[in-house]
């Protein structure tokens, strides 16, 4: 969750929690597939090695 915090450039991760929780439900896959479409639809990507360490 802090991984995700810092790349939306929210101040923390309750922040994060308070606005996206509904992307996490139970299902790992579901939740990757919430995360992978946020980075997607995110006009900042990032470079490969930083996804990596995420």
């Amino acid at each position: 969750m802090k991984t995700v915090s810092e790349r939306l450039g929210h101040t923390n991760a309750a922040m994060t929690l308070n606005i996206y929780t509904h992307l996490w439900p139970d299902s790992e896959q579901r939740s990757r597939a919430a995360v992978d479409k946020a980075y997607a639809d995110s006009p900042h990507k990032g470079n490969a090695q930083d996804q990596q360490a995420a």
